[in-house]
């Protein structure tokens, strides 16, 4: 047979993975039973659930036609890492709302759509959200500021 999505195909073998990694988990806990469910039983129920998806996707792939897989572009997979590398770096000494902005911009570069106008908006936004569900709503001891303002 001929794999005629190779997206498809991939996803599958992905969601396969992924399943395989919850099943594992499940089994370290006690299942219980549908009436008084244990740790474990959420992991199974979830595994079996992606085992199905990855399969539909696998023989799916080898029926339907689907888009080719481009090359990986490596530059705004490394950029994104780096944001979330200095995100956590900056949190405890500048606070959450300097670090936010600066995981913001730097993730913006990521990709060549972005622009200025939309990075600041996006910066204000998600800080503000961040820190109102976080901070005030959640209630989490997380610094503000940076602890020399």
């Amino acid at each position: 047979m001929h794999i005629r999505a190779p997206k498809d195909f991939w996803s599958g073998v992905m969601f396969i993975a992924f399943a395989a990694v919850a099943l594992i988990a499940s089994h370290s806990y006690s299942l219980g039973r549908a009436g008084r469910m244990g740790p474990g039983y959420f992991p199974l129920l979830l595994g079996c659930a992606l085992v199905l998806i990855g399969l539909i996707l696998i023989v799916r792939s080898f029926f339907t036609a689907g888009d080719r897989i481009e090359p990986m572009r490596l530059l705004p997979l490394g950029i994104i890492a780096a944001g979330i590398v200095v995100f956590g770096l900056l949190l405890q000494p500048l606070g959450l709302v300097l670090a936010l902005l600066a995981v913001t911009v730097i993730t913006a570069f990521a990709s060549r759509e972005s622009r200025p106008l939309e990075i600041a908006a996006l910066a204000v936004v998600l800080t503000a959200f961040s820190v109102g569900i976080f901070v005030v709503a959640l209630r989490l001891p997380l610094p503000i500021w940076p602890a020399f303002l």
